[in-house]
């Protein structure tokens, strides 16, 4: 949240960015700077990317440009043209060239949640909740200088916050979005005044996360019923779902929400063992049980009672095993 009272700067500052994040930061740079420019994904390509913001509204307070590539000689230009001191980056997976690098007199930063060195690549959320164990893990923002080498670069600043075990991948994001404001909020007004601290990272201490595949979504019923949940979590709305096969017909079923809960059977992972009013329990590995809340089959959501109703899915039922 951006407070009432804040320092306003002449700096020309311009957003690069195609996610909500990148709204709510282009948002708050026209409260606290001079705001010259968007920069935005050219819409036929965001349509294939998660958390994806068009942003259009804007268009009436700011330019905006949409872009198909970010190191293109058009898009080059258009930023030139709006000669700024600094360049925020946030929400976006083109690797910058050395052509957008040096355009703004100041820094070229990046917004990356996570407590760099820790943490650099992609996909960092949902690979540190998929690894979480179903636990809170202390986790953070950085706002740094961007480099040839991604992630890389001086830390200007940082913000803690906690992955908590009942958050899913929108809670978690957010978190990012309220610490990356917090971030500028008291960063943006050092850069102007020259009084910005910039600390080197620390190489020997680096972990870096890769792109997920939409097939590395399959959840495995010999896992036990926290690794599947943490799966759940991790992939759920707005990124494209974690899912079962069934033995049947092979179809798809996406799990939009689950819970682990008490196993009270001894069948074979994978089976149907009860129903409820939320939805309907499935055995998994290491004698454990998992809740199945929310699901979506060729391309329609129901609650898990509901896909019960409606699709006859009797106790015995089987999801596959193994990859």
């Amino acid at each position: 949240m951006v407070e009432d009272y804040f320092e306003r700067t002449d700096m020309k500052t311009l957003v690069i960015g195609c996610t909500p994040l990148a709204r709510k930061v282009a948002i708050l740079l026209n409260k606290i700077s001079s705001l010259t420019g968007i920069v935005n994904l050219h819409p036929e390509l965001g349509v294939e990317k998660s958390n994806y913001d068009i942003m259009s509204e804007l268009n009436r307070k700011v330019d905006i440009f949409w872009t198909r590539d970010i190191n293109d000689k058009e898009t080059v230009d258009w930023i030139k043209n709006k000669s700024p001191d600094v360049i925020i980056q946030c929400g976006w997976s083109q690797i910058f060239k050395r052509s957008v690098l040096d355009i703004p007199k100041k820094y070229c930063l990046g917004i990356h949640p996570s407590p760099l060195p820790e943490g650099r690549g992609a996909a960092v959320l949902n690979w540190k909740i998929i690894e979480s164990g179903g636990k809170d893990v202390e986790w953070g923002n950085s706002l740094f200088v961007m480099k040839d080498k991604t992630d890389t670069g001086d830390i200007i600043g940082f913000e803690p916050f906690t992955i908590e075990a009942r958050d899913d991948i929108r809670t978690a994001y957010q978190k990012v979005d309220r610490t990356a404001l917090k971030i500028l909020e008291k960063e943006i007004p050092k850069i102007f005044h020259s009084k910005e601290t910039l600390l080197k990272q620390d190489d020997s201490k680096s972990t870096r996360y890769y792109k997920r595949k939409p097939e590395e979504g399959f959840l495995n019923v010999l896992w036990n019923s926290v690794k599947i949940h943490d799966y759940v979590r991790a992939l759920t709305h707005p990124y494209c779902g974690a899912f079962f096969r069934d033995n049947v017909n092979d179809k798809k079923i996406i799990v939009w929400d689950s819970q682990p809960i008490l196993s009270n059977s001894s069948s074979t992972p994978g089976t149907v063992v009860s129903f409820s009013s939320d939805g309907f329990v499935l055995k998994c590995g290491e004698n454990t049980d998992i809740l199945i809340k929310r699901v979506e089959i060729d391309g329609v959501e129901y609650w898990g009672d509901e896909y019960v109703s409606e699709f006859s899915l009797d106790i015995g039922k089987n999801f596959k095993n193994g990859e």
